[in-house]
């Protein structure tokens, strides 16, 4: 039986089921997902009610399973690929999650919405809350550390060509961490500086997590940011251009490293990944934001504050290489 099945058929209590969903939303893959649709007569409601959820998230523009992989490298380091030859041409997105150990949105969905022929994705959680002032626990310590380690544990001579993202409190980790790999360009996306103009110890401080002060900078993005000998990376900070925090945090981005800053109108909360996801745009941004021209993308000063139509409609795209043509149907 799908082990995923087995774990939900264990479940006793809402808790049960809530921690189940949360741990699946930040670990699985598509495939995954896809294969508890076999089992829905004997899956109990709270699980077929999420795999619904799921579902609909997974397939706002996507029409077939991304065949995704995850492969260990540490406990909160992995690495998703759908090759199948170690020899298959690959960009590699480096992925830096926010608070809740996700990209705004479940990694499964993420992972749908990229072309699984084009990209490896390196994903780094930080579960201490911390948004990597500590580097990212049982891995390394501070961020200068973890590039080192991402280039001891992946060959980055066998890819094209580096990007990296981060949402939220992953954001400054991704300019940083991106810069540091020679990535092409970094994405923040509703992302800030961890400086302490943003009250990040009483965010903490409500969410029952505590800091040791004597262990952390809060300026630690400006010094390791401007210790990088080559900073070449393009650095582009999305936000939500009808909530102030965020636009913020996009705005002392552009002060303190030279980041593009560009909003998205009508949007005035922090989860910018879902208000994409939910108008059906999120493969079309992904596409356009991590692999086309920037010098044709990126509007000039003064126009950007962005309309959603500025996406191009999302259109009947063909399947990326035909990874896999396993479909969930509407049943």
């Amino acid at each position: 039986m799908n082990l995923l099945v087995e774990h939900f058929l264990a479940c006793r209590t809402p808790a049960d089921f809530y921690r189940l969903q949360i741990l699946a939303e930040c670990n699985a893959v598509p495939s995954e997902v896809a294969a508890l649709l076999p089992y829905r007569r004997v899956l109990p409601k709270e699980a077929l009610e999420w795999v619904a959820s799921v579902q609909s998230m997974m397939f706002a523009q996507a029409t077939t399973v991304q065949p995704f992989r995850r492969k260990a490298i540490s406990g909160n380091v992995a690495l998703y690929t759908t090759r199948s030859d170690p020899e298959e041409p690959r960009d590699l997105l480096v992925a830096f999650c926010g608070l809740a150990d996700r990209l705004q949105v479940p990694i499964l969905v993420v992972l749908q919405h990229l072309d699984g022929t084009r990209f490896d994705v390196l994903l780094l959680r930080d579960p201490s809350k911390r948004i990597y002032l500590q580097g990212v626990p049982d891995y390394a310590q501070d961020l200068a550390l973890v590039a080192q380690r991402i280039r001891a544990d992946v060959d980055l001579e066998r890819y094209r060509a580096i990007r990296s993202i981060g949402t939220s409190g992953g954001g400054w980790a991704a300019f940083t961490v991106g810069t540091m790999l020679g990535a092409d360009r970094a994405v923040s996306m509703s992302g800030k500086p961890p400086g302490a103009t943003f009250r990040l110890t009483q965010m903490w401080e409500r969410r029952g997590y505590t800091l040791d002060d004597q262990n952390v900078d809060f300026l630690s993005f400006e010094r390791l940011y401007n210790s990088i000998p080559v900073r070449s990376t393009r650095l582009l900070a999305f936000f939500g251009a009808d909530y102030q925090i965020d636009r913020e945090g996009a705005e002392a981005f552009e002060q303190l490293v030279g980041a593009v800053g560009i909003g998205f109108r009508g949007v005035d909360d922090h989860n910018l990944m879902f208000e994409i996801l939910k108008r059906r745009l999120l493969t079309t941004f992904l596409d356009r934001y991590l692999t086309r021209d920037l010098d044709e993308i990126v509007p000039p000063p003064g126009e950007r504050l962005l309309d959603f139509s500025s996406l191009e409609p999302p259109a009947a795209r063909p399947d990326w290489g035909a990874p896999s043509q396993q479909t969930l149907g509407p049943g």
